[in-house]
Order: C-alpha cells, then sequence, then structure tokens
C-alpha cells in the first residue's frame, strides 16, 4: 500500500520522504489532494526485468578471471591460444 504526502509535507522534509523511498516504501505525492507522481526506488535493468518476470537472476555469481598467461621467448600466443582450447575440449 502506499503512503501519500502532501507536496509542502514532502518539500519541507525531502530527506526523510527519499529515505522512505530508498528502503522501498511506495510514496504518492499528492497536490490539492489529487495524485500527482510517484517516488520509488530505483531500480537496475536485470532488477526491473527480474521483477516483470521476463529475466531470471543467475544462480550463481560470476567467477574471478584467470590469471594471465605470460609469453615465454621462442612460444607464439597463436601456440598459446591453440593449447588453451585444447585442454578445455577435454
Amino acid at each position: 500500500m502506499a503512503v501519500e504526502v502532501g507536496v509542502r509535507e514532502l518539500r519541507e522534509n525531502l530527506a526523510e520522504w527519499l529515505d522512505r523511498a530508498e528502503a522501498g516504501e511506495d510514496i504518492v505525492v499528492t497536490e490539492r489532494g489529487k495524485p500527482k507522481v510517484r517516488l520509488a526506488r530505483a531500480e537496475s535493468l536485470l532488477e526491473r526485468l527480474v521483477r516483470e518476470g521476463r529475466a531470471t537472476p543467475p544462480s550463481e555469481p560470476r567467477g574471478a578471471l584467470p590469471p594471465p598467461v605470460r609469453l615465454t621467448a621462442g612460444v607464439s600466443l597463436s601456440d598459446l591460444i591453440i593449447e588453451e582450447r585444447r585442454k578445455s575440449r577435454y
């Protein structure tokens, strides 16, 4: 359920109302008793798509990147890439 707040009250205690909206409370700003605008916590694109049922959140966090490969004299980058691909297939 949304909480209603008048424009004057919102202006006088803006920080408090913004904190409440950020905490997840749905706030409807009214002017002369009529709804004008709704304040809600900002959400990322992924959060919005999950809420709408158009996406599912990741089941696991992304893993760390492997350590960088150091080139040694006499070994080409192409040879290293081919070897890494060969290892990952089997």
